[in-house]
């Protein structure tokens, strides 16, 4: 008989459920979502003589081959085996030959996001900030530290606040006077 009468009737409920977070103005933003470029990583070791050295003509000879529409629009983070003996001279014949990509980084994959990341924090809109209370989402894994100040100084003279976390549980990072 108790078990009944703890049974809620759902058709007797008046008020919707409501998503407090939406109605709040606050915006959410997981920076990720400011990478507009596809980002790839070009590991040069097999050019190298036995993966370690350079041995010029060789050397150019395989960056010839390389496809440079693979790496059209995109944005290609260089790296090679760090025992590797290159000269500096290298990096630049690579980076010449994919002059189709939007940009050349070294340090693989992960700098290539970062380079994104930076640019698409450098082209983002401001005026939808204005005056704006910002959650910048705490489970983004396409930024870090680095990302989080570029964003962060690109933001702050415009904003009411900017909270770091999730909704439920934000921590205050800035709020203007």
């Amino acid at each position: 008989m108790e078990v009944q009468a703890l049974q809620l009737n759902l058709a007797e409920v008046e008020e919707p459920i409501r998503n407090r977070v939406a109605e709040s103005g606050l915006i959410q933003l997981e920076l990720s979502e400011l990478i507009k470029i596809d980002c790839v990583e070009l590991d040069f070791t097999n050019m190298l003589k036995e993966g370690m050295v350079v041995i010029e003509k060789e050397f150019r000879a395989k960056v010839a081959e390389l496809n440079e529409e693979d790496y059209a629009g995109k944005g290609v983070g260089l790296t090679v085996n760090p025992d590797a003996i290159i000269p500096d001279w290298a990096w630049m014949v690579v980076s010449s030959k994919l002059s189709k990509a939007e940009f050349v980084v070294v340090g693989g994959l992960e700098s290539a996001k970062a380079e994104a990341l930076r640019k698409g924090i450098e082209n983002v809109d401001t005026d939808a900030y204005k005056d704006a209370r910002i959650i910048v989402r705490g489970c983004d894994e396409a930024c870090g530290p680095e990302g989080l100040l570029l964003f962060l100084n690109k933001v702050r003279p415009l904003v009411k606040s900017i909270m770091f976390g999730e909704a439920c549980s934000t921590v205050p990072v800035f709020k203007k006077k």
